[in-house]
């Protein structure tokens, strides 16, 4: 697909300077406050006040190292990519390691300590033989592997744009975590596209029109995580003042229709904790 073509142009982020971040990162208490210039959503109402510098980037890091160890482990099973789509999912893995290795350079040059990878069990059994399977076959059927997938994008869309407003006061590294959000949007769009071509009803972003992923109840940290309250189709201004989409679109035919999508396609945040429910699953 074009789509994964353009991703390498921006899923290299910069590398972290020679100069130290302590400044950013040694000071864990104080989280900053600023909004990013996105406008896409506000800030999640629920932000705790230990969603500091720190914690945003430990976090972003752990989700890049469970979608690099996805990609890693399905791509050195025989056959369960398709040969055509290889290529393309070898590119998203070659994402995810360049974001993990500038997020684990940032956190080193803050003179942080980097948390030690953990063993990912994508069975959902966390490595345990005798708890119950919650994502069988992902590992083993295309089908089911790119449902998994979806989600862990579409969780990381959410991630990035929730953590992103812990990390505004450095220019630097909220520019490249601003790119990356992007990039991570970008995959979610591309593997939504691989499942509509499998015959699955999803669009290229979450909507209530979406063939809904079944899960054991165990494992609904990651359903609610990914898409739970992300197919709004109802944005605000500020608070209780909806975005006049019928306004603001261009008028072409069935406007209603248009003014549903994009407001659908709007991406809302995800607080730390509820990205770290559905992380735990695997870990």
């Amino acid at each position: 697909m074009k789509l994964i073509s353009v991703l390498d142009h921006l899923a290299a982020a910069p590398a972290a300077p020679p100069a130290p971040r302590r400044a950013l990162l040694a000071q864990l208490g104080r989280a900053a406050a600023a909004a990013l210039p996105v406008g896409l959503a506000a800030r999640p109402a629920a932000a705790a006040p230990t969603d500091t510098p720190f914690d945003a980037v430990t976090q972003l890091l752990l989700l890049e190292r469970v979608q690099q160890a996805f990609y890693a482990q399905a791509l050195a099973v025989p056959g369960l990519v398709p040969a055509a789509q290889v290529p393309g999912f070898q590119r998203l893995l070659l994402h995810q390691t360049q974001h993990a290795a500038f997020l684990t350079l940032a956190l080193q040059n803050a003179g942080a300590a980097v948390p030690p990878a953990p063993a990912f069990d994508f069975s959902g059994r966390r490595g345990v033989a005798t708890n119950p399977v919650l994502f069988p076959n992902v590992l083993s059927a295309y089908d089911e592997f790119l449902a998994l997938a979806q989600q862990l994008e579409d969780l990381g869309v959410r991630l990035y744009q929730g953590r992103a407003f812990a990390i505004v006061s450095d220019n630097q590294l909220a520019g490249a975590v601003r790119r990356m959000y992007a990039v991570e949007a970008r995959h979610s769009a591309h593997v939504r596209g691989l499942r509509q071509g499998r015959g699955v009803a999803v669009k290229t972003w979450p909507s209530p029109t979406d063939d809904a992923i079944v899960r054991p109840p165990a494992a609904q940290a990651l359903t609610l995580a990914a898409t739970g309250g992300e197919d709004n189709t109802t944005q605000y201004l500020t608070a209780g003042i909806p975005v006049p989409f019928a306004y603001l679109l261009p008028t072409n035919g069935s406007l209603a229709v248009q003014a549903t999508a994009v407001a659908e396609a709007f991406d809302e945040p995800i607080t730390g904790a509820a990205a770290q429910a559905a992380l735990d699953l695997f870990s």
